[in-house]
């Protein structure tokens, strides 16, 4: 096609100058063999075994680009210089979003724009006479339709490059959300935990210097983990070892809280195995994150968490008595909130969180095994 073109152009019929009057005749000879040049290319495309022949909304928009290309060379024969409408914009930003989508690498595109160029050409130097009107004509011809087809071309890799771009932001705005889903759940908590203890070596270590000594290991500890998890986070943001036992970790959570002022009771049932360790892992971390929403914003005065395993779901709460809030309000915590349905939803479960000033919340996991069992 390009040889052909860079040969025709050559002349001094290149360019978008006035070629003369158009023969009405030579209108209506392209308008009559529409249907042959169509199916022409339609075989073509077969017979190449083109993704676009084989994908039903790939070809349909082709053959609608197609006919398309062919009524901006009727108009450029009757305006007797180059014409490209301008409704080759919606349809060439829909051919390029389609296939960018369906996966068609580009180089698909051009063997089928080469396609189509040999169709019409072709199907015109069988049937056109050879006199130098005619010959003239074929130029303007072959010079609109490329003009349109490169035109399109243009507009549909503008369409598949945005498309891409698009798709390459939505997966950096997710991997964002799952960063900061793993710093809160993961680094968040040990240094919470950290903070409080030291706090509360503060308050003890005049009066009961015992007990701000065991503040300061605790506080020792829960820096040492949230240092493992940083490297777990850093490494793939993923554990390295998947947790054993959730009934142990969470009452190792436990051990860390302050249960002075506060009766915290967990109940776990069922056999573990049931579940896999990336459930076991992800209920941990929605567990434990309803727990110290309870106790940072409920100041409850009992907690009671509840694990129930069975061969086909886990089923697990956690419940508290505290100050409740107004649901669909604003909390201070709204990233632990989106985090617990987040990790629900990477298990196949979900969350549910129900509540009412003065009547403390109700956090419900539920996440059915299916798919996901060790």
């Amino acid at each position: 096609m390009e040889a052909l073109v860079r040969f025709l152009s050559e002349g001094p019929l290149a360019g978008d100058e006035e070629l003369g009057p158009a023969v009405p005749d030579f209108e209506g000879f392209l308008e009559a063999h529409r249907s042959e040049i169509l199916e022409a290319y339609a075989r073509n495309l077969a017979a190449l075994d083109s993704p676009i022949s084989r994908d039903p909304i790939a070809l349909r928009q082709a053959m609608a680009n197609a006919e398309q290309i062919l009524d901006d060379v009727a108009e450029t024969l009757r305006a007797g210089t180059i014409k490209v409408g301008d409704s080759h914009k919606m349809i060439a930003w829909e051919v390029g979003a389609t296939r960018a989508a369906s996966g068609v690498h580009p180089d698909e595109s051009l063997r089928a724009a080469s396609v189509w160029f040999q169709a019409v050409v072709t199907c015109l130097l069988e049937r056109m006479p050879g006199d130098a009107e005619s010959m003239q004509l074929l130029t303007l011809v072959v010079l609109g339709l490329e003009r349109s087809i490169t035109t399109r071309i243009r507009e549909a890799s503008a369409s598949y490059s945005s498309f891409l771009l698009d798709k390459v932001h939505e997966a950096q705005v997710e991997e964002r959300r799952r960063i900061a889903r793993e710093l809160h759940d993961r680094l968040g908590h040990g240094l919470s935990v950290a903070h409080r203890q030291l706090e509360l070596y503060d308050l003890h270590r005049a009066s009961k210097p015992a007990t701000a000594t065991a503040k300061v290991e605790t506080a020792q500890q829960a820096i040492l983990e949230t240092m493992q998890n940083l490297r777990a986070v850093t490494s793939e943001l993923h554990p390295q070892e998947p947790l054993n036992s959730l009934e142990k970790a969470l009452l190792y959570y436990l051990e860390t809280v302050d249960m002075e002022e506060v009766d915290i009771r967990l109940r776990v049932s069922g056999d573990e195995t049931w579940a896999s360790p990336t459930v076991r892992d992800e209920s941990f971390l929605i567990l434990r994150e309803a727990t110290r929403n309870a106790l940072k914003h409920g100041n409850p005065t009992k907690v009671l968490i509840r694990v129930d395993f069975a061969p086909h779901e886990l089923r697990a709460s956690v419940e508290d008595d505290g100050l409740g809030f107004v649901e669909g309000g604003r909390r201070s915590d709204g990233v632990g909130l989106l985090s617990m349905q987040e990790r629900a939803a990477i298990i196949g479960g979900t969350t549910t969180i129900t509540s009412r000033p003065g009547n403390g919340t109700h956090v419900e996991l539920y996440v059915p095994f299916s798919g996901l069992t060790a």
